[in-house]
């Protein structure tokens, strides 16, 4: 069940919740009784900047309004709290360096509140900001334990018009730090064909499934 939260109570109202409505979706949702009864299911999307582009942080800086809007999500005991640190873009967060300083923090704190934290590593195109940029948060992110990140076709993300990691930046992630995937996802990757017993991506485009293999061969260049 997704929401997202901010760090105050006139924010929430602009998102259309406040801690009653979260509480009964939460209820909503554990009735439904697709998870066991001490699983989690709730997941939460924050983002620096949220309340002061709502007019809603009453003169308190980002970062402090960001911590508090783990302390909304982690009343839910949730299964993942991700901050979409540059969504909003450079009226909050002007350039690369800052994305990056907010990322760390954000990961910091989450961590600190107890909370699976994940990173939306992004900027918006209006941003003075690049894909290194983005390298270099991932790479501090997942040598500092982030639960997850969010990667898209070709790091561009075309339905939030903003520019996002790419799914071979995962693979790198994980290869050069060691980091292994989900249990489910890394089960999946393997029936289908997608990484060899080592966990390592497999080679051509031979190996891959019948529809990753037919997708391969229409590529632009190649014979239909």
């Amino acid at each position: 069940m997704f929401q997202s939260v901010a760090g105050s109570q006139k924010a929430n109202a602009g998102f259309g919740v406040d801690l009653a409505v979260l509480r009964e979706a939460a209820q909503a949702g554990r009735a439904l009784g697709r998870c066991p009864a001490d699983g989690r299911f709730m997941y939460f999307e924050t983002g620096q900047g949220s309340a002061l582009s709502a007019d809603a942080h009453w003169g308190v800086d980002q970062q402090t309004m960001e911590a508090r809007a783990y302390a909304v999500a982690r009343e839910f005991d949730p299964l993942l709290v991700n901050t979409v640190v540059g969504f909003i873009g450079p009226e909050y967060l002007y350039d690369g360096k800052q994305i990056i300083r907010a990322g760390l923090e954000d990961h910091f704190c989450g961590k600190l509140l107890g909370l699976p934290m994940g990173v939306d590593v992004c900027y918006t195109n209006h941003a003075d900001a690049d894909g290194e940029d983005m390298d270099a948060l991932l790479t501090l992110l997942c040598a500092a334990g982030v639960n997850f990140v969010i990667t898209v076709p070709g790091a561009d993300d075309v339905m939030l018009n903003y520019q996002s990691l790419s799914h071979h930046d995962a693979v790198f992630a994980r290869q050069t730090l060691g980091r292994a995937p989900a249990p489910e996802f890394e089960a999946w990757l393997r029936e289908v064909g997608v990484t060899d017993a080592r966990e390592l991506l497999r080679g051509g485009a031979g190996d891959l499934p019948g529809a990753f293999a037919e997708a391969s061969r229409l590529l632009p260049g190649k014979a239909a």
